[in-house]
C-alpha cells in the first residue's frame, strides 16, 4: 500500500525529515550519482580475509549504525529493537556469500554495501547512498531488498528518499556488479490523490502501470535479503551485528569434529546431523540441487530456516566442509538431531 509507514526490524533508525516539492530535482541517490561505486579497491586472497578486511575498514560506522535502536507502539505496547545492519547471503548462487551491510553516513542517512566476488577478487559490486535516515521516533521509512525472477533475475531495492517511494531494478554485468536495469517513483500529494504522479526511469506513467510493474517484481519474489516489520509481520534477513559476523567469517574454515566447535563469545549455531545431507541451492525441491555430502555424525553450522509451503515442511541453510572448502546449502531440519539443533533458536530467511 503505497502510503503504508513500514517499520525495519534488524537494520533502521531513521531521523530528520526533508520534503520534496512537485517539480523538484531528483533525490541525490543512486539514480543521480549513475549507480557509482565509491569503493573502488579490489581485495585479493580468501574471501573470509577480504571481508575480514572490509568489516575492519567500515568498522566504525556499522557501529554507528547498530549502536541505535528502533522504537515504536504495536498492540499499545513500546517495541525497542536493536540494529543489526550486516548480512552473509550468497544472492548470487555461487556458493560464496556476499557481505552486505548498512552503515551510517556523515549526513545522519544509512548506506547499503554489497561485496561480494567478481573476476576471481573481492569487489563492491552494489552502493546505494541515502537508503535510510536514522533518528525518528514515529515514523520508519523502512527498505525492502530481495530477488525477484522478473526480467530473468533481478536484485530489486525498494525504499524512501526523503518522503517518497523508490524502487531499483538491478541486474549484474560481466563484471560482477549490479547495475540499473529501471528505476519507479512516485511523488504523493497526502491533500488530493488525483495529484498522485509515478514515474518510470524519468518518464510519467499512469498509476495503473506503476501498480502493475511493481507487482510483476514482488510476485516473481525469490529471496529476501532484508529485515523489517510491516503490519505486525516479522520478516527477517539482516540478522548480524558486527560482532556475530566478523566471529562467524573468522571461524569460516572449521574442522568439522564429534563435538561442535566452541570459543569465547562465539554464537554460532551448530546441529548433529542424523543422515546424510541431501541439499539444495534453496528451501525446497523446486531449486536446483547442491549434491549430496556424508557427513552423518557430524555437527554443522547452521545459519537460517525457511518454510517450504508447497510441502509443509522445514529447511535449513548449512555451511558444509567439502575437500577443503565449505558449501552453502539447503537441506531438511529432518537430517537433524532436534535436540542439539532446536528449531526456534534458528534465524528465519523469508522467501
Amino acid at each position: 500500500m503505497k502510503r503504508m509507514i513500514s517499520f525495519l526490524f534488524a537494520a533502521v533508525m531513521l531521523c530528520g525529515l526533508a520534503f520534496w516539492t512537485a517539480g523538484a530535482e531528483e533525490a541525490d541517490g543512486y539514480v543521480a550519482t549513475g549507480g557509482q561505486i565509491i569503493d573502488q579497491q579490489t581485495y585479493s586472497g580468501s574471501w573470509q580475509q577480504a571481508y575480514m578486511q572490509i568489516l575492519n575498514s567500515h568498522s566504525e560506522r556499522i557501529h554507528a549504525y547498530q549502536n541505535r535502536t528502533l522504537e515504536y507502539w504495536m498492540n499499545d505496547e513500546a517495541m525497542v529493537v536493536p540494529c543489526k545492519p550486516v548480512s552473509l547471503t550468497d544472492i548470487t548462487g555461487d556458493g560464496t556469500p556476499e557481505l552486505i551491510f548498512m552503515e551510517a553516513a556523515t549526513d545522519d542517512r544509512g548506506d547499503l554495501y554489497i561485496y561480494g566476488a567478481s573476476g576471481g577478487n573481492i569487489k563492491c559490486i552494489l552502493y546505494i547512498p541515502g537508503i535510510t535516515r536514522l533518528g525518528y521516533d514515529d515514523v520508519g521509512l523502512g527498505f525492502d531488498i530481495y530477488l525477484s525472477s522478473a526480467d530473468d533475475g533481478t536484485l530489486v531495492a525498494e525504499y524512501e528518499e526523503y518522503e517518497w517511494p523508490w524502487v531499483l531494478q538491478l541486474k549484474q554485468n560481466a563484471l560482477g556488479q549490479y547495475t540499473l536495469l529501471n528505476y519507479l517513483r512516485a511523488e504523493y500529494d497526502n491533500s488530493d490523490w488525483d495529484n498522485d504522479r509515478y514515474y518510470r526511469n524519468g518518464t510519467l506513467i499512469s498509476g495503473d502501470s506503476y501498480e502493475e510493474t511493481l507487482r510483476k517484481l514482488r510476485d516473481g519474489r525469490t529471496m529476501t535479503i532484508s529485515s523489517y516489520i510491516a503490519e505486525g509481520n516479522t520478516h527477517y534477513g539482516f540478522s548480524m551485528d558486527w560482532e556475530s559476523a566478523a566471529s562467524l567469517i573468522s571461524g569460516w574454515n572449521y574442522e568439522p569434529t564429534a563435538v561442535p566447535p566452541s570459543g569465547q563469545n562465539d554464537d554460532r549455531l551448530f546441529g548433529l546431523t542424523i543422515d546424510k545431507l541431501a541439499t539444495r541451492k534453496g528451501p525446497g525441491t523446486q531449486y536446483e540441487g547442491g549434491g549430496t555430502y556424508s557427513v552423518k555424525g557430524e555437527y554443522i553450522e547452521v545459519l537460517a530456516k525457511a518454510y517450504d509451503k508447497r510441502n509443509g515442511i522445514w529447511w535449513v541453510k548449512c555451511v558444509i566442509p567439502y575437500h577443503g572448502e565449505e558449501r552453502i546449502l539447503w537441506t531438511g531440519y529432518k537430517r537433524f538431531d532436534k535436540d542439539t539443533l532446536p528449531l526456534d533458536l534458528i534465524p528465519e530467511e523469508v522467501w
